[in-house]
């Protein structure tokens, strides 16, 4: 007698989670400590730091609180502009964070790239394993980082001034992500995923 399969195509997307994220159920954190291992590399110094663990405990802590404070609606945002004033306001948190535990060379290009991550995390997760995101999706971020940076570049994005790490000044940093708000005819993480999978994109200018 033939037996039919019994498992779904959410129980396989968990065993790739699984094998991504680890076993812990608390999808919320997963995403953020994942994100974390995106960046953490360009930290320099943050090794020799005798509070390093504390500090890391305290940032995914507040991290957990900000990103929560969208899922349950604490915090409503309606717009791009009210998800740009969160993303600064969530950046210069982490900022003060490493500051009082000593470290002082956290710039806005990591930050957001651990809070940007953490987004694309989330979404990758699904609406099933996190709910309540699905309305800030349309104004969230793409992550810059060296990758993204790249494929962009063949669609003029403009020249950093440094390493995508350094970038320290948030209005500059949010003048990246207006161009690409204004160069494609798609949400910007739309655009993100649809590089990283090598597509090609219209830009408005070609539509």
């Amino acid at each position: 007698m033939n037996k039919k399969p019994i498992l779904t195509r959410l129980d396989y997307e968990d065993f790739l989670i699984c094998l991504y994220f680890g076993q812990e159920h608390d999808y919320l954190l997963n995403c953020i400590n994942r994100a974390y291992l995106d960046f953490n590399r360009t930290l320099h110094g943050l090794g020799d730091l005798a509070s390093k663990n504390a500090l890391y405990e305290h940032a995914c802590s507040n991290l957990k609180q900000l990103f929560g404070d969208l899922q349950n609606g604490k915090i409503h945002v309606t717009n791009q502009i009210g998800f740009d004033s969160w993303h600064r306001a969530a950046c210069q948190r982490l900022t003060a964070i490493y500051i009082e535990h000593g470290y002082t060379q956290l710039f806005v290009g990591q930050a957001q790239k651990w809070l940007n991550m953490t987004f694309k995390y989330i979404f990758t997760m699904g609406e099933q394993r996190l709910q309540g995101f699905g309305d800030v999706y349309q104004f969230c971020h793409v992550p810059l980082d060296n990758v993204l940076i790249e494929q962009l570049t063949k669609y003029g994005f403009p020249k950093l001034p440094c390493a995508w790490s350094r970038l320290n000044n948030y209005d500059k940093y949010l003048e990246y992500q207006q161009w690409i708000r204004q160069r494609f005819d798609r949400v910007p993480l739309d655009i993100e995923f649809l590089l990283w999978l090598g597509k090609d994109i219209n830009t408005k200018s070609s539509v």
